[in-house]
């Protein structure tokens, strides 16, 4: 037991070395994106005390590149209503988060998107790629809260789009802890709209 433990002692160094070369080796010769992700602009509107949001995910070309091959992709987004304070950094007030779920079968040439608020779960299956992420990522009025409970004062919203790389199992992800879990986050800021005021 003492002879195996010391000879596993003795070669974990060079797992390890050997594990972190290879991992470099393939990020250093993976080929750059064309275009980054991106947050397209942030449009609100209230409808009485209602405060609803759109706007639209673009993803780079690697992820769409990879979702036409095959591979599922999740996205996260999440609406975080933030406090502007003149001395104290911006307050996180509450927030709505969506999770996206891509899959798409080449073979077939099915496509199938499905979103949860965690409350209820939209699904839709599609002919093409170009359809479904019209559908999926195209943010369309989506009802953030009811103003009426928040306090006096200026506000705005955070919107950040995260793809999440699949997890990893917690051996593999203790000894890669240097590769990121998101293939990309980006998030946006809307215009700045003060409590109480007359609503359009």
């Amino acid at each position: 037991m003492k002879q195996l433990r010391a000879s596993l002692e003795e070669f974990l160094p060079v797992y390890l070395v050997m594990i972190t070369f290879l991992v470099s080796a393939f990020l250093l010769t993976a080929p750059a994106d064309a275009s980054a992700a991106e947050l397209q602009t942030i449009e609100l509107m209230f409808q009485g005390q209602d405060l609803f949001v759109s706007t639209q995910v673009v993803p780079d070309d690697s992820f769409i590149e990879e979702l036409r091959q095959g591979l599922s992709k999740e996205l996260r987004l999440s609406f975080e209503i933030m406090n502007i304070r003149s001395f104290f950094p911006d307050e996180y007030i509450l927030g709505k988060k969506l999770r996206i779920a891509l899959k798409s079968d080449p073979i077939k040439r099915e496509f199938s998107a499905r979103v949860s608020d965690g409350m209820s779960v939209q699904e839709k299956r599609f002919k093409d790629i170009e359809s479904m992420h019209a559908w999926a990522l195209r943010i369309q009025d989506l009802k953030v809260t009811n103003v009426k409970e928040l306090a006096p004062g200026d506000y705005y919203l955070k919107v950040t789009a995260e793809s999440r790389i699949r997890k990893l199992p917690p051996l593999i992800k203790y000894l890669l802890f240097f590769i990121p879990e998101t293939e990309f986050a980006v998030w946006r800021y809307s215009r700045a709209f003060s409590l109480p005021s007359a609503q359009p």
